[in-house]
Order: structure tokens, then sequence, then C-alpha cells
């Protein structure tokens, strides 16, 4: 005898391109251009990651962090929105110096309360040369670097877990 069980919902979403903040006096949505491994989980206008069943999800977020021409460190925060409004205790601060990118990486417990909720990340920074940056693939030459595949911005994988 077998079973088959189904597998829970799941998506891993990514951004190919670098994202610059536009006013450091506003807060502004992360956007992604890739879904891969979905199963259930929609990505809606680019921005809204929504979740097809009622249940507890865990969101991983990995994001690349940079500054440009900015000598001194800049502060950058990033968080997340369910259907519009900011979630407590999900803020992330860290600061990024020029030239040395800052990998952001955190994961959450959300819940689903109702089918079709919606999680985006938002983020801001304290001046117009941070970015979450995007790293083109490198084909190498002998010696160094050895071919390596393209960074993206950043990358969110939700899986439902309860």
């Amino acid at each position: 005898m077998s079973f088959h069980i189904a597998p829970n919902p799941h998506a891993t979403l990514s951004s190919s391109v670098d994202q610059t903040i536009a006013d450091p006096a506003a807060a502004q949505v992360v956007t992604f251009d890739t879904t891969t491994n979905a199963n259930g989980i929609t990505l809606v206008a680019n921005t809204k990651i929504t979740l097809p069943q009622v249940g507890n999800y865990m969101f991983a977020v990995s994001a690349v962090a940079a500054a440009t021409g900015a000598a001194n460190a800049k502060q950058v925060s990033m968080w997340f929105r369910k259907n519009g409004s900011d979630v407590a205790n999900s803020n992330t601060y860290l600061s990024v110096s020029k030239d040395v990118p800052t990998v952001i990486a955190v994961s959450f417990d959300l819940p689903c309360t109702t089918v079709g909720d919606y999680y985006e990340v938002w983020w801001s920074g304290e001046t117009t040369s941070v970015k979450l940056d995007a790293v083109a693939a490198v084909t190498g030459s002998v010696g160094f670097p050895p071919n390596q595949p393209a960074s993206p911005s950043i990358v969110v994988a939700v899986s439902q877990i309860g």
C-alpha cells in the first residue's frame, strides 16, 4: 500500500536586478521578477506573496545590501507587511559601508488567517546610494575567479509549516 501526500504550499521568489532607494524619507516595496518551485503560493503584481490556505508559513529572506559613493556606513531596514499593514517586530536594521556588501538573512513564522492573505517585503535606506545588489554571473578564465552563477539582489523562500 502506498500513499501520496501532497506537498505543502511553497515558493521561492527572487529579483535579478538592483533595487535602489528612490527617497530616503519613504519606505518602498521590494519587487520580484522570478518565481521558482511554486506550489500554491503566488506572486501578484511582482510584490504580493499570496497564500492559498490558512496556516503558518516560514519566510526565509536573503538579500544583499550595498552602498555606493558613501564613505560612512549607512542604515538599511527591511520588514514585512501583511495585507498592507506593517507586521509588528519584523524589522531588521543593519549598516552597509561603501564597497562592502552586507547580507540580510532573516526568517519569520508568519500566519495566514484568511485565504488570500498576502505579505510584502518593504525596505528603507538612509540615502539614495543604498541598494539591494544583484550580481551577474561570472564566466571565469584561467585562474580566479571560477565560473559562478548570478546572485539575485533578494531571495525569499516561503513554505507552509502548519
